[in-house]
């Protein structure tokens, strides 16, 4: 079996989100499209993965329980400068707690809901083929 030419091997991506049912969806779909992926029910679980394992790229839900988005982001860029960060919310009121995940070293951000496309097409942007 051959690799697909746009299929990337092997990047690691971390989610973090407090939601069990988004991270399920997640880590389904990135996998099935070749990525691995590692999840954290929260801030803290999820800077311990980043520090152990290579992940190429975090998508942060912005609202979680104990070390939420915002203070992950800061933290993130602290002791793992070189991963790739999406921030992501969702609900009204949001967007401008986007702008400032972008300003804390958000490298993109994206608004619940959204199209896996759009998500797909954010981490094809920011991780480079290999």
């Amino acid at each position: 079996m051959t690799d697909r030419i746009d299929t990337p091997r092997t990047q690691t991506i971390l989610v973090i989100d407090d939601d069990p049912d988004i991270r399920k969806l997640l880590k389904l779909a990135l996998s099935e499209v070749g990525y691995d992926v590692q999840v954290a029910q929260d801030g803290d679980a999820g800077l311990a993965i980043a520090k152990q394992e290579q992940c190429a790229l975090a998508i942060v839900d912005l609202f979680m329980p104990g070390k939420e988005g915002l203070e992950t982001i800061l933290a993130l860029r602290r002791e793992v400068p070189a991963i790739k960060l999406i921030a992501m919310s969702g609900g009204s009121g949001h967007t401008d707690l986007l702008s400032v995940a972008a300003s804390f070293g958000a490298d993109q951000t994206i608004h619940k809901p959204y199209e896996l496309d759009t998500l797909l097409a954010l981490i094809a942007a920011l991780l480079p083929k290999q």
